[in-house]
């Protein structure tokens, strides 16, 4: 299958006009239209038939169109995005790391060299580290409760340790009705049921991210969750906080045989050199 025809028809299709169509492939009409005959004659259809000045789809013109749109508006977009992106390094990671810590340390330091180019992606932990099994990012900045250990091929660099603390914008004693938190901190509410009892019982909803727990708090001021400690660095004072006394670890996760190892190595070491 001749996928140059394809595009052409489809760009034909979607003008409903040959010229407007070769003007967005920058060739000729008559090339636009020899294409398109070429890809009615090699499988005996016809796509495309006159209607009073201008041209219309048949139904079996109609049918490829559906079929092909999808591939040349969306993956088509993505294919281009991905080989354009190569040579960036591509970080995901939790909320915190990505959108705060990250941004904080990293952005106008100028300890990476003009040609480092950065990808940024906030997502759950997770999912950071699924990507990173799949190849689709580089980097991978997580915390977890436990050590993390993950297959052999990667290195796992421990960043900074932290608390977890319970926030909320009501009354943490009393006025408190559910708990809302990401996957990675599901466990929690059991952790720290000896210390804070009146909570521990009240109901429980998971969420994907940190950043979906957050915004919903902020909307219910009767729900809660759990967090690392240096929020508080970032939210301005919007929440009340308890501590829970459960430490957590913040780990830098990448492949051993990475391409992008030596910028990879300059964003940890300022990361570790500059988070107290």
């Amino acid at each position: 299958m001749n996928t140059h025809q394809l595009e052409i028809f489809f760009y034909v299709a979607k003008y409903l006009s040959v010229s407007k169509a070769a003007n967005h492939l920058c060739i000729s009409q008559p090339a636009v239209s020899s294409q398109v005959k070429k890809l009615e004659n090699i499988y005996n259809i016809k796509l495309l038939e006159k209607n009073g000045r201008g041209i219309r789809l048949t139904y079996t013109g109609e049918q490829l169109y559906e079929r092909i749109h999808q591939f040349f508006t969306t993956t088509i977009v993505d294919v281009e995005s991905l080989l354009k992106n190569s040579n960036y390094l591509k970080i995901s990671g939790n909320y915190l790391m990505t959108q705060f810590i990250v941004p904080e340390i990293i952005g106008g330091k100028g300890f990476l060299d003009k040609s480092d180019k950065i990808i940024v992606k906030s997502t759950s932990s997770f999912s950071a580290m699924d990507e990173l099994k799949k190849e689709y990012c580089d980097l991978v900045l997580i915390s977890s409760s436990e050590v993390v250990m993950p297959p052999l091929e990667f290195i796992v660099t421990e960043l900074f340790d932290d608390e977890i603390v319970f926030i909320s914008k009501g009354d943490l004693k009393n006025g408190i009705s559910s708990i809302i938190v990401s996957e990675s901190k599901r466990e929690i509410r059991s952790l720290v049921k000896n210390k804070m009892e009146h909570i521990t019982d009240l109901p429980l909803t998971v969420v994907e991210t940190t950043q979906d727990a957050i915004a919903n708090i902020r909307i219910n001021n009767d729900c809660g969750t759990f967090v690392s400690a240096r929020f508080l660095k970032y939210l301005k004072k919007e929440f009340h906080y308890i501590s829970t006394g459960i430490k957590i670890k913040f780990y830098a996760v990448y492949r051993k045989e990475s391409p992008q190892n030596i910028t990879i190595q300059k964003i940890i070491s300022q990361l570790k050199s500059s988070i107290i």
